[in-house]
């Protein structure tokens, strides 16, 4: 014999449970009534609402990551050109400053073709090296057979650089600094201290002021020509002290001749 029954149960306040059970000589599956087929209604229909609530969970979280890492993606080129121009105005300011501690100027610093530092004309010129140089020098003249004799003892300080009146520039790429600066040169000739170490007589030939004028005028010229290398000099201690001070950065000196001396 089939037996079809229905009941209803209130779950809640609104739901209403139907229970179709089929009985055919076996135990009923189910309480029909009392506590114990209210309380597995009312957990069946918990569970009910439990799945979709962790799948809506899981898409959402799903979501802000997928938004988290769009995010990083889309920032990642901003991020790095962020990071690569403060990279560069901190070599900028590094090497700037290298010049400054060094040479008490700041030259034209130009970064990837960028310019981010400009030349200050605090000087018009830069001496890198000086040298104390003593120069002696003897002149005779002979007339009618009577000679006169003057010999002069002076010391000067001879200073060789730069002139800073003519472009200076620096430009970066990487770690490769290159630097552009005129051709050294003398830039100064200071006397210190001359003497007359002899004047000497012929027996009608004299010695005139105008002697003695004219031999001292050409001892800064003795000095100067003494110092030739002093240039040389000064561009390879200019290049050296930039290398000791711009340890982290390969430095490469290029000198460019005057005008004048090209012609």
């Amino acid at each position: 014999m089939k037996l079809l029954f229905e009941f209803p149960s209130t779950l809640g306040n609104d739901a209403i449970a139907y229970f179709y059970g089929l009985f055919w000589g076996e135990q009923q599956p189910f309480a029909s009534s009392g506590c114990g087929g209210l309380y597995f209604f009312k957990e069946m229909h918990r569970r009910s609402y439990f799945g979709p609530l962790v799948f809506l969970l899981v898409l959402v979280s799903l979501a802000f990551i997928g938004k988290l890492i769009v995010d990083q993606i889309v920032s990642w080129p901003a991020r790095m050109m962020s990071s690569t121009s403060d990279q560069v105005t901190l070599d900028a300011r590094k090497i700037r400053n290298a010049f400054i501690d060094l040479f008490q100027l700041q030259p034209k610093i130009s970064v990837n073709e960028t310019a981010v530092f400009d030349q200050t004309k605090t000087a018009l010129e830069l001496v890198v090296v000086s040298r104390d140089t003593d120069v002696t020098h003897e002149a005779t003249a002979t007339w009618l057979g009577s000679t006169k004799t003057i010999r002069i003892h002076a010391n000067y300080r001879v200073k060789a650089g730069f002139n800073l009146a003519k472009e200076l520039e620096v430009t970066v790429q990487g770690q490769e600094v290159n630097i552009k600066v005129p051709k050294a040169s003398i830039l100064s000739v200071e006397q210190l201290s001359v003497g007359v170490d002899e004047l000497k007589n012929g027996f009608w030939n004299k010695i005139q002021p105008e002697d003695i004028d004219r031999e001292l005028q050409k001892m800064p010229e003795l000095a100067r020509a003494k110092a030739a290398t002093l240039p040389n000099e000064a561009e390879e201690t200019f290049g050296r002290l930039l290398s000791e001070k711009l340890s982290g950065f390969h430095v490469h000196v290029q000198t460019k001749p005057d005008a004048a001396s090209e012609n």
